[in-house]
């Protein structure tokens, strides 16, 4: 069967190696990482968050590069586009320490940007032999401009270190469904959640206005990329955590059964 899993936080601020207890418990499949150290009252460092996951039994599906500063990957300014290019760089090489091959990555994160350029190209120039020397794929995300994608992908044509993160919510709010039309022979990640089409709320499929059957479906049921869901709990409606997972398992097994 297809595997299925979450993001490894969802809302709820309790000891990670707990909340993974819980992820498996609920019947999930693995988890995406955030490639950061989780602090708090009980702090667990990124490596050792793999490890926890794993003797679990949770597969890691993908990471996500920690950086914040994702407007630098395309910026003209050489050494402001270096310091997030730097963190994308030793991030391939940690994951792949950690035997996870999948990187998401970000290309923009707001729309009054200028259109794609040489800087970008120059960017994921940069970034491909770090990939393929690691064996890393480098997903990129839709968030607010399908352009950045278009560019890449149309630069690159065929590079196999350059895959397709398609986060739902994101389309639902930029109107971008058509990326997945026309790119999920290209999916190597996914984002699924929902939204009420004027925040990005996370919420679980079927919960919001996207019409799944209609634009995702089509596509997203001829491929065997893992069916990550990007969540937060809304915890008014969800004050008990194993009830909110069970939850995320059920709107999983609808996911990989077409239903809407």
């Amino acid at each position: 069967m297809r595997p299925a899993g979450i993001s490894g936080w969802y809302g709820y601020f309790n000891d990670y190696a707990e909340r993974v207890g819980k992820i498996k418990e609920a019947g999930l499949d693995g988890i995406m990482l955030w490639w950061e150290d989780e602090g708090g009252a009980t702090p667990h460092g990124r490596r050792e968050m793999v490890r926890l996951a794993r003797e679990t039994g949770l597969e890691i599906f993908n990471a996500h590069v920690a950086g914040t500063h994702e407007n630098m990957i395309w910026c003209d300014d050489r050494g402001l586009r270096e310091k997030h290019l730097f963190v994308i760089r030793d991030t391939i090489c940690e994951i792949a320490e950690e035997e996870i091959f999948n990187l998401v990555i970000h290309l923009c994160e707001s729309e009054d940007i200028p259109a794609p350029g040489l800087s970008l190209l120059k960017s994921i120039e940069y970034l491909l032999p770090f990939a393929e020397a690691n064996r890393v794929t480098l997903s990129l995300e839709n968030t607010w401009r399908a352009d950045y994608l278009e560019c890449v992908w149309d630069a690159f044509p065929g590079v196999k270190e350059l895959g397709f993160c398609f986060d739902s919510s994101h389309a639902n709010l930029r109107g971008h469904f058509e990326l997945l039309r026309d790119h999920f022979q290209d999916l190597t990640a996914l984002h699924l959640s929902d939204n009420d089409g004027r925040e990005d709320r996370h919420w679980l499929p079927f919960d919001g206005e996207i019409d799944f059957e209609e634009k995702v479906f089509p596509y997203l049921l001829k491929t065997d990329v893992p069916l990550t869901m990007e969540l937060i709990a809304p915890r008014k409606h969800y004050p008990k955590e194993a009830i909110f997972l069970r939850e995320a398992k059920l709107r999983a097994d609808k996911i990989r059964r077409g239903e809407g």
